[in-house]
């Protein structure tokens, strides 16, 4: 191993041509002295954002290398003090005088990585972009790693905003035709997902490739990233199904442990709940908890589950599969989750439950409901009273509907209900 190999290597990065891609709205921001890293379930695009930051650089500036490329797989950490040698024998005058950005996929195939890192990142110009597989970037994992100088930015599948750009459907919703539009792509965004590398696929594989999306994520990011645990696939993948078929409705480990005793499985209910940290900690599945100030509440209270990818737990579910509300209300909690918010569900002491508390630190911003459609009298007045129930307890005046195309707004009893379509309140802020 030498240093004109890793020259030879940052200098065909940067006279590569650029990637087609589709911009990303997850913004990364730099912090002196710390790495970044983008962290998110497998298949998200995780490399194509890293090709955004690139691009957003001089190239002359970047120095990015693939620890999968041929040329240094045995490359071993005493050896990593080339790169940066490499690039400054190239650019001298850059050093300590210009910000360069280095981006490194894959890196954690090299034992004893870290050090490198954190000698990289003493500079005040130098920038670190980590990625890699869900398997090694899972939550936490990097920054007890690096020694808490590690920050990482969660990028899911593509948002309806970005599904849109993919397709170059401009945003129009004042003019019929482009809401006619909005419609129709929202139906496919619906029907097919966000994982970005199904867009230009035929239709029929996509299902086979979800499937074959989750066979990968349970082998590599939780059997494989969790060897020493000597996993039972068999139980793990029947758990992992079990929850993914529970997406959008309320989950307890110990139903499903019971479900799983009558099939004959024997094991602890402790190895579900690391089963279902791991699940968590690969992006593969959320978690939401009840709204309450009330710890003990929290924890005795079931969980709502949703999907990394509505149509990824479409295609796993048993049966029928989930149905339209199911996968709009998915959709819905990964927005919430992308904007940030603090998410719960609610539950009345009449039993009436309220699908998301959105709050901001202490403080209830808003509650939504999700409806297919409110065309059903029956679906409508139970919607309505559970958000009524709960703002009366909850003192929350903010209360909306999020349906696939219903538009309007009731008041009921002093408190208005604003009703949008899924479409419309996805391209809002």
């Amino acid at each position: 191993m030498n240093m004109e190999i890793f020259q030879r290597i940052i200098t065909d990065n940067q006279q590569r041509e650029k990637e087609a891609l589709t911009e990303r709205d997850l913004e990364i921001e730099f912090i002196p002295n710390v790495a970044v890293g983008i962290v998110g379930t497998r298949r998200s695009g995780k490399t194509y954002r890293t090709f955004q930051s690139e691009y957003e650089t001089d190239k002359k500036n970047v120095c990015r290398i693939q620890f999968n490329d041929h040329r240094i797989i045995n490359i071993t950490s005493d050896k990593l003090s080339l790169i940066d040698d490499a690039y400054y024998g190239l650019y001298p005058e850059k050093r300590n005088k210009e910000t360069v950005l280095f981006i490194f996929d894959e890196i954690h195939r090299i034992k004893g990585w870290e050090d490198y890192i954190l000698y990289l990142i003493e500079s005040n110009t130098h920038r670190v972009l980590i990625t890699g597989s869900t398997a090694t970037l899972q939550r936490g994992e990097y920054s007890s790693a690096l020694r808490g100088k590690f920050f990482p930015f969660e990028l899911t599948p593509f948002s309806f905003r970005e599904f849109l750009r993919h397709y170059n459907i401009e945003e129009d919703t004042a003019s019929s035709k482009g809401i006619g539009f909005l419609r129709r792509y929202f139906k496919i965004y619906l029907e097919q997902g966000g994982m970005p590398g199904l867009f230009n696929i035929s239709e029929k594989l996509h299902g086979d490739m979800l499937r074959s999306y989750w066979d990968t994520m349970i082998l590599r990011d939780i059997a494989e990233a969790h060897n020493e645990d000597n996993i039972n696939l068999t139980l793990l993948r029947s758990f992992a199904d079990s929850l993914i078929s529970r997406t959008a409705c309320p989950m307890t480990v110990n139903k499903i442990a019971g479900n799983l005793k009558d099939a004959g499985f024997s094991f602890s209910n402790e190895t579900l709940y690391k089963y279902l940290s791991y699940l968590s900690d690969a992006f593969m599945i959320y978690a939401v908890e009840i709204y309450s100030r009330s710890e003990k509440i929290r924890l005795r209270n079931y969980r709502k589950i949703y999907c990394a990818d509505w149509a990824l737990a479409n295609s796993v579910c048993y049966g029928e599969g989930i149905d339209e509300t199911r996968a709009l209300e998915n959709i819905v909690y990964l927005e919430l989750h992308r904007r940030k918010a603090q998410i719960n569900y609610y539950r009345t002491k009449e039993g009436y439950e309220v699908d998301f508390v959105v709050s901001k630190g202490k403080k209830i911003q808003s509650l939504i409901q999700v409806s297919y459609n409110l065309n059903d009298e029956e679906v409508k007045k139970r919607e309505y009273r559970a958000l009524i129930k709960s703002a009366e307890f909850l003192k929350v005046k903010d209360l909306t509907v999020i349906t696939f195309n219903d538009e309007g707004s009731e008041e009921i009893n002093g408190y208005e209900i604003r009703i949008i379509p899924a479409w419309k309140w996805l391209l809002g802020k």
